[in-house]
C-alpha cells in the first residue's frame, strides 16, 4: 500500500549555505586571496554555477543576509555588515554575469541571537551564566558589549572574541530557482544525478516503472525520503518498501 504524492504545480527549490569571509579591519572590499576567502567564495560560486548552468533550472533570485560580530559600536557594525553584503552581491553578480534585480539583500547587523546560541552550546565559556545574563538583558547592544568586555577581568570576552565571534561574521545565502517538470523516462536518469530536481510525485512515477519490490524500486523510495526527510508520505513509502523485503531495521528508521 504505497501513497501517491500530490503533484506540485510549480517546483520551487533553493540551495542555501553560509560563507565566512575575512575582511580587513573596518573594510568591506572582498579580497579573494585573503586568508581563507578562496575556499569560502568557491562554496558560493559552485552553488550559483550549479544552478545557472543547469538547462532544466530557471534562477528566481539570490537572497543574501550579512551579519557582524558585536565588538565595536552597533552603528558602525550595522553599516559594515550592510556594505559587506553589498560587496558580496556585486562579486557574485560580476562573476556569474547576473542582473542586479535578481538580488535581495538583508542586513542582519550584530548577531546577538547567534552569540546566545553558541554560548549556550559551549560549556567552556568562562563565567558562562553571567555572559548569558548580559546577552539576555534588555540593555542596548553597545552597553551589552561594554559589560561583556568588563566581566571578570575580560577573560570571558577574550574567549568569545577568539572562539565564537569569527563564526558570527558571516553571509547567509539562498539561491532560489524553479525546476521544469520531467517525463518518467527523463526522471529515471535525473534521479541518478540530481534527485533534488524531481518532485515526490515524479519519483513515485519513476519507482513504478520498476518491478514492485525490486532493488531499483526500493532505491527510488530511499532516495525520496533522503531528499524529503520531513515528508510523511516519503517516510511511509520508504518504510513500506523496506517491509516488503522484511528489512525491519530500515523500516523502523
Amino acid at each position: 500500500a504505497y501513497i501517491s504524492p500530490e503533484a506540485e504545480t510549480v517546483k520551487h527549490r533553493a540551495e542555501v549555505g553560509t560563507a565566512y569571509l575575512d575582511f580587513q579591519v573596518g573594510k568591506y572590499a572582498i579580497l579573494p586571496d585573503f586568508r581563507n576567502n578562496a575556499l569560502e567564495l568557491a562554496k558560493i560560486d559552485n552553488t550559483v554555477s550549479t544552478v545557472v548552468n543547469d538547462k532544466n533550472i530557471t534562477l528566481e533570485g539570490i537572497i543574501l543576509k550579512g551579519f557582524a560580530s558585536p565588538e565595536g559600536s552597533y552603528k558602525s557594525n550595522t553599516v559594515l555588515a550592510g556594505n559587506r553584503v553589498k560587496a558580496l552581491a556585486e562579486y557574485i553578480r560580476k562573476k556569474h554575469d547576473l542582473k542586479p534585480e535578481l538580488f535581495t539583500l538583508d542586513n542582519g547587523s550584530e548577531d546577538w541571537e547567534g552569540l546566545k546560541a553558541k554560548v549556550e552550546a559551549d560549556r567552556s565559556v568562562p563565567s558562562r551564566e553571567a555572559v548569558l545574563a548580559i546577552i539576555n538583558s534588555n540593555d542596548e547592544p553597545d552597553k551589552k558589549d561594554a559589560r561583556l568586555a568588563a566581566l571578570d577581568g575580560g577573560a570571558p570576552y577574550r574567549y568569545v572574541l577568539k572562539n565564537i565571534y569569527p563564526s558570527l561574521r558571516r553571509s547567509d545565502y539562498r539561491v532560489a530557482y524553479q525546476v521544469r517538470f520531467f517525463t518518467v523516462e527523463e526522471g529515471r536518469e535525473i534521479i541518478k544525478t540530481r534527485p533534488q530536481n524531481l518532485s515526490l510525485n515524479e519519483m513515485f512515477l519513476v519507482a513504478n516503472t520498476y518491478p514492485t519490490g525490486s532493488q531499483e524500486f526500493i532505491d527510488v523510495f530511499e532516495t525520496a525520503v533522503r531528499m524529503y526527510p520531513q515528508s510523511e508520505i516519503a517516510n511511509i513509502n520508504a518504510a513500506t518498501a523496506a517491509l516488503s523485503r522484511n528489512e525491519l531495521v530500515s523500516a523502523e528508521r
